[in-house]
């Protein structure tokens, strides 16, 4: 099982609606939110790759502003991997977009 904080930032104004919206997620469970609009969410799920689908979903809820991680724990996945039972996939974390300049 892999388990991962993190901190979703959205509108003052949304906060509630995506507290709701969050908590309708599979393994995704609301810790506290602040006025400003951070939303204090833990995720569970079976692997790390489950794990950033949940996060995937999370980043394409309207209003949402940030999914930003604050701590992953992987020590199950951690094992698998060590003893060849698994082999991790490759991350290469959002696509960025190449600034074109045209020259003057």
């Amino acid at each position: 099982m892999v388990i991962g904080g993190f901190v979703v930032q959205t509108l003052p104004g949304e906060r509630n609606v995506i507290v709701e919206k969050l908590t309708s997620l599979q393994g995704v469970e609301v810790y506290g939110a602040d006025k400003k609009g951070n939303i204090v969410t833990v995720v569970e799920a079976d692997s790390s790759d489950a794990l950033g689908e949940v996060v995937k979903l999370m980043e394409k809820l309207d209003d949402v502003l940030n999914v930003g991680m604050t701590y992953m724990n992987m020590e199950d996945e951690a094992e698998q991997i060590a003893s060849g039972e698994s082999t991790p996939g490759v991350f290469t974390g959002r696509k960025q977009k190449q600034a074109s300049f045209e020259a003057s």
